[in-house]
């Protein structure tokens, strides 16, 4: 335990680092892993990817937004691979390196989301799905609270200490800084199969949540859309066989969601694969259903851009072929502000009071971690 302590000082150490020279850098913690690997590019200009259909990159982190048409994608290069801990000739050439120069970040800070606005949305968009414009559409909101931003690596350790089964990130993208402790595989590699997860409903963990038999219809029809357009992509694909797991209810935290795996060999894919990710995101788990209609309705719905919360990203070529996961439960540091990103998927079973106190119990993940560090 206290070499592995000893690592992890290490590691923050090169965290510091690269965020006081405002270099592009991610840490990541893998679901049920305890060994963080940091990586971090030394020159100052950005990989932004074009297009993601044909080809994917071959090694990195890659860092993509909800809207694509919006925000770039970005991949940040390994030139510094920091697995377990940092050697002491890592940190000092990471000590030599030149600051990026960012003299002028572009950095927004949104307004807090009124609970009367969100409502008033809510209820707006249930009286739309109730017309038939769609079936469910993912809003999210955002709540800002004082923030240090030289505790950012003390809180991304108290998020690997807290949510041992999330994948838990802290990233540095031309200024811009993001943590977070997202629940929800994207796509991920095991050896050679490809592991694709529909996640949605949520209830505060206890005994009985965790009977799916207790879950009312409203959560089960939830989780069901996004089933439902994974199922329809993978045929679009003739990824026919395929093994399906769930639904069951899995723990993120003091949380629980209803979960549904799916499992299929790469081979099945051949070089598809970067199309089929295209056509995967947004999940009707972030965005809603019809996907094309709910987030044309999003965009002009929410007052804040979401840039990368409910976007995807983790490392590529880095070990297993890709490890993607859907940002969720994240935060972004805006001067000393935190910026912290919550949603839910409304149905016409939605009542708009209990959604917005779902969106309360998915903040705590976060809150509850900040509320830690002095």
């Amino acid at each position: 335990m206290q070499e592995f302590l000893k690592h992890k000082e290490t590691l923050t150490k090169a965290a510091r680092i690269c965020l006081a020279k405002k270099l592009h850098f991610a840490a990541y913690r893998l679901p049920g892993k305890t060994g963080i690997d940091v990586i971090v590019q030394k020159d100052a200009e950005l990989l932004a990817l074009d297009d993601l259909t044909v080809k994917l990159p071959q090694r990195g982190f890659l860092v993509a937004p909800f809207s694509r048409k919006d925000n770039n994608t970005y991949l940040i290069k390994p030139d510094f691979i920091m697995r377990g801990f940092a050697s002491h000739q890592q940190l000092e050439e990471l000590e030599a390196l030149p600051a990026n120069p960012f003299p002028n970040i572009n950095q927004f800070c949104p307004d807090d989301t009124r609970k009367d606005d969100y409502i008033a949305l809510i209820r707006d968009t249930i009286g739309r799905i109730n017309s038939g414009e769609f079936e469910k559409v993912v809003l999210s909101r955002v709540k800002t609270v004082n923030g240090n931003p030289g505790k950012l690596p003390e809180i991304f350790n108290a998020l690997c200490d807290s949510y041992p089964n999330a994948f838990v990130y802290l990233l540095c993208v031309n200024g811009h800084c993001w943590t977070g402790a997202s629940p929800e595989p994207f796509i991920c590699s095991t050896g050679k199969e490809l592991v694709t997860v529909s996640l949605a409903g949520t209830r505060p963990y206890s005994p009985e949540n965790l009977e799916i038999g207790n879950w009312n219809n409203k959560e089960l029809e939830e989780q069901d859309y996004v089933t439902l357009h994974i199922e329809r992509v993978l045929s679009n694909y003739a990824v026919s066989e395929y093994a399906k797991t769930g639904p069951y209810v899995a723990r993120a935290g003091n949380i629980l969601h209803l979960r549904t795996d799916f499992t299929f060999t790469a081979r099945s894919l051949g070089h598809r694969l970067p199309s089929l990710i295209n056509d995967l995101h947004p999940t009707p788990a972030v965005c809603g259903m019809s996907t094309g209609k709910a987030m044309d309705f999003i965009m002009g719905a929410e007052k804040h851009n979401r840039e990368y919360y409910t976007g995807f990203l983790g490392p590529v070529g880095l070990g297993e072929l890709i490890q993607f996961y859907v940002n969720l439960r994240c935060l972004k540091v805006v001067d000393n502000r935190l910026v912290l990103y919550v949603g839910g998927g409304i149905t016409h079973d939605s009542v708009a009071e209990e959604e917005w106190e779902e969106t309360e119990i998915k903040s705590d993940t976060l809150l509850s971690v900040l509320s830690q560090i002095k």
